[in-house]
């Protein structure tokens, strides 16, 4: 192209852009906001549901094989949830997806989880012992690509166990987080692709993290951000000693993170829980947790969540043929910009396979997918 008409692209371009703001501000003037809970409640049932495989139409995540992984996949509750909920004992069929001194409404991290039975790995080694591992990975939020947060999931990691240093789980973790591993999902966003964890400490009130490389330069600002804090969440939650400020290194001798974010000085998580929204996704579900086969006599779905006035809606979908046996809706106990807690009441169920819903319509239209997370389970 030449220069001429590169200049001529871009006057057209400029045009476009102010027809268009023009044209967006004169429907600004004519809308006129209303009350629709009752409308978006009643068009749920309609709304269209995400497959069972992700948490939302995200990018398939690169799977890695940085760590021999045996999975033990869950949500943990939260503080007032259930403090140590059952793992799977092996790893489930993929279905959809999703700190330590926090306020009682933020996510805990130090509820580690179990494996009810002990199971042997391929390499003879009792899986009962392992670490239960909080990992953070990114995603798309509901109908929005342009909205990434994170979901955290629980993994066992082949050699690592509970009662091991504190330093060993922190580079599990974070391998982990760096590698996009997220097994019985469709899988997250990664942008740390070719970046390894060279080494992992934790001394004098901080982490540090040394890095092999500084991720590529080629993501948006928020997409560096929300990796950066990806790495923060995962390391604090895996040290289990509170907001501790994370320092990183970088082996190659960059200076920024994604060529952004400089490294000469620490990184936290939302100073209050009230900004954990910033980071965290709107929803997650906490129990039953992925793939968990539990008992059908009094079953409650329990979770967390950031939505408008609280509400949130459900749906309990048949996991053999993906029909919806029963929806409805609740409130949180709290309502954005907090994050509050939640619990379902199912009752009894008959032994098979479920799949649980819980997601937020946008006020706007009815229809909107702002956030929403889906976990198979099996009722015995």
């Amino acid at each position: 192209m030449r220069p001429d008409d590169l200049t001529s692209a871009r006057r057209a371009h400029d045009d476009l852009e102010l027809r268009l703001r023009d044209a967006l501000h004169h429907r600004a003037q004519d809308a006129s906001p209303q009350y629709r809970l009752d409308s978006v409640l009643e068009r749920a049932n309609s709304a269209p549901r995400r497959g069972v495989g992700a948490a939302a139409p995200w990018a398939i995540g690169l799977v890695a094989a940085a760590v021999v992984l045996a999975l033990a996949l869950v949500l943990p509750g939260l503080i007032g949830g259930p403090e140590d909920p059952e793992v799977p004992a092996g790893t489930p069929t993929p279905t959809e997806t999703v700190p330590s001194e926090a306020p009682t409404t933020a996510p805990s991290d130090t509820a580690e989880p179990t494996t009810s039975t002990p199971t042997t790995s391929p390499t003879g080694t009792d899986e009962a012992t392992l670490a239960a591992l909080p990992v953070y990975h990114p995603a798309h939020i509901g109908s929005a690509i342009d909205r990434i947060r994170l979901y955290r999931e629980w993994v066992n990691i082949e050699g690592v166990y509970r009662d091991a240093p504190v330093e060993d789980k922190l580079s599990a973790a974070v391998s982990a987080a760096l590698a996009g591993y997220a097994p019985g999902t469709d899988g997250y966003l990664n942008y740390w692709y070719g970046v390894e964890l060279e080494s992992a400490s934790v001394s004098g009130g901080k982490i540090t993290l040394r890095l092999s490389g500084p991720g590529s330069s080629d993501v948006s600002d928020e997409e560096a951000r929300i990796s950066v804090q990806q790495l923060v969440w995962t390391a604090q939650a895996a040290v289990g000693q509170g907001t501790l400020p994370v320092r990183f290194e970088i082996a190659d001798g960059s200076t920024r993170l994604f060529g952004r974010l400089p490294i000469d000085r620490d990184y936290n998580r939302p100073a209050s829980s009230d900004l954990y929204h910033e980071d965290l996704a709107p929803i997650w579900i906490t129990s039953p947790t992925r793939g968990q086969v539990i008992s059908g006599n009094d079953v409650v779905i329990t979770g967390e969540a950031t939505v408008f006035e609280a509400t949130y809606l459900w749906e309990l979908i048949d996991g053999d043929t993906g029909s919806v046996l029963r929806s409805g809706h609740g409130q949180a106990s709290e309502g954005a910009p907090a994050r509050g807690t939640y619990e379902i009441r199912l009752g009894r169920l008959e032994p098979g396979e479920y799949i649980i819903r819980v997601f937020e319509l946008s006020m706007a239209d009815g229809t909107t997918v702002n956030a929403e997370q889906l976990i198979g389970f099996t009722v015995r």
